[in-house]
């Protein structure tokens, strides 16, 4: 009997080893890609800035979702004419840069690396002291969606600007009081994601395309979202950060009111017609809380869509995008 409890003990050290040092190991940079502007770093935050073609005053300032990077916008603002800033996750590769982005000399983050409120913090002070547009575009997508409406919290008086128009564009996003898909907001079932997380990150970055496009989140598909959902499994510099960042969203989804949604004079959440990351009709009670505070809040309900309707259906996007700037 002894003999069994030993092995059970050795075998559970093993597994919680392995998970040790895929948790803190510092992973290389696998992707890169094309960028026309300028590429800025605060703290683990990397920003890419394209200046406003042809004399236009509008900014557009995007934030993907958790385990995406900078590029999930790309293709969407291919042909923006207003200033363009992508702000990437804090902590994750850029597949822009390598190191040599300009050093921004801004206030330290008072919040934990890897939360919410962090990434929040800095798009602030992007809203604030690089965004130049008379009019303003917020987009953020999944916990993208979350960093925008925290901006707001954090920076009311930037996001309710009486000189300038400021509009958010949540996209399939982490809502106050809502909760990602079956069980997985429970403490236990959380708790256990969140432990094993690491492994199976690690593992999947053998994944291919032919296994990746078997996951529900993968219908409908094309080669777009094809790529970029492949290498969610390698943008993050290390994967304690991934831990902290499903952490903070159960945290911030429990802990956090609708009145975030008074924020913005203008709010669209764009949902997609299923979603297989997170739970569609908690999103949709959270939209509508939000709605019944903030006659400003839209709801926008897609089809043929799942979690990635900027991939999946651009022209969902594009048609918003063109009516708030309209």
């Amino acid at each position: 009997m002894m003999t069994f409890v030993y092995v059970l003990a050795g075998l559970a050290l093993a597994l919680h080893a392995y998970r040790q040092w895929w948790t803190h190991r510092n992973l290389p940079r696998v992707h890169t890609a094309q960028f026309d502007g300028e590429l800025y770093r605060v703290g683990a935050t990397v920003i890419a800035r394209r200046p406003a073609r042809e004399g236009s005053r509008r900014s557009v300032i995007c934030f993907p979702g958790f385990l995406e990077d900078m590029r999930y916008f790309q293709s969407l603002y291919a042909e923006e004419e207003g200033e363009l800033i992508l702000v990437n996750n804090a902590n994750y590769h850029s597949a822009f840069s390598d190191g040599d982005e300009q050093a921004l000399d801004w206030p330290d983050n008072p919040h934990p690396l890897g939360a919410i409120e962090h990434d929040g913090f800095y798009l602030g002070l992007v809203l604030e002291r690089l965004a130049g547009g008379a009019e303003v575009v917020l987009h953020g997508h999944s916990r993208g969606g979350a960093v925008v409406l925290e901006t707001g919290r954090q920076y009311p008086q930037l996001t309710r600007d009486g000189e300038r128009q400021v509009s958010a564009i949540l996209e399939a996003p982490v809502l106050p009081r809502a909760r990602v898909v079956g069980r997985g907001s429970d403490p236990v079932p959380n708790a256990l994601i969140r432990y094993f997380m690491p492994i199976a990150l690690g593992l999947g970055r053998k994944t291919t395309p032919e296994q990746l496009n078997k996951q529900p989140m993968m219908r409908p598909t094309n080669d777009l979202k094809t790529s970029l959902c492949l290498s969610v499994y390698t943008v993050p510099r290390v994967y304690a950060t991934c831990v902290t960042n499903a952490r903070s969203i159960r945290d911030w989804q429990r802990d956090t009111g609708h009145d975030l949604y008074n924020n913005y004079g203008r709010i669209t959440v764009v949902i997609g017609e299923r979603d297989d990351v997170l739970d569609n009709a908690s999103m949709l009670a959270s939209a509508e809380a939000g709605r019944a505070l903030n006659p400003g809040v839209e709801i926008l309900r897609t089809e043929q869509t799942n979690h990635f309707p900027t991939l999946e259906r651009p022209e969902y996007l594009l048609r918003l995008h063109r009516e708030i700037t309209a």
